[in-house]
């Protein structure tokens, strides 16, 4: 066995680089991050502004363009609303218990 091939294999073996990435940050982790610094209570127009300044990825900011119209007085509260969003979006795609019967 020459030297690079055992060099090379000692580099990667481990995994390499890729494997140290760090690990993908939840969403409320990013949604944190995002909201940085706010005052509330603030309007979700407000909220994506925010979110703007701080440089936030682009989940996070169709997440909060999706927020209902209305004042949110903390952090907690737009986590509730994104949250209740996400549950109906869940429920709106899964098939009504009558539609699941008449297709078998």
């Amino acid at each position: 066995m020459n030297d690079d091939m055992s060099r090379a294999r000692s580099t990667y073996g481990d995994g390499g680089p890729e494997a140290r990435v760090k690990p993908l940050l939840s969403v409320a982790s990013l949604l944190r991050q995002a909201l940085q610094g706010a005052v509330y209570p603030l309007s979700a127009e407000q909220l994506g502004r925010i979110a703007r300044e701080n440089a936030a990825p682009a989940e996070v900011l169709t997440l909060l363009g999706a927020l209902p119209r209305g004042e949110f007085r903390s952090l907690e509260a737009v986590e509730f609303a994104l949250e209740g969003d996400a549950q109906e979006q869940a429920r709106a795609s899964q098939p009504s218990p009558r539609e699941s019967r008449s297709e078998s």
